[in-house]
């Protein structure tokens, strides 16, 4: 998959986390990635590797039960987007 491609997955990602008032299960973050963002092709394996790669990098954050969006995740989305 190209960098770019993998970038806008993330980015996408971000944005549909900052538009959640509590966060996202990793149930509905598995969802979300399949079907809205690859259209069923994503398997279970890149969509584990996004949200890591994601928390990693401290732009989303875990509080069971939910995936939340940082301040820093915040901040590079603003960066970031156009």
């Amino acid at each position: 998959m190209p960098q770019s491609e993998r970038a806008d997955i993330m980015k996408k990602i971000l944005k549909w986390l900052a538009s959640l008032e509590k966060g996202a299960t990793n149930q509905a973050i598995n969802a979300y990635v399949q079907w809205e963002i690859s259209e069923g092709g994503a398997t279970n394996n890149t969509i584990r590797k996004y949200i890591e790669d994601l928390s990693k990098a401290r732009l989303i954050d875990y509080k069971a039960p939910y995936w939340t969006i940082t301040n820093a995740g915040k901040d590079w989305l603003e960066r970031h987007s156009l």
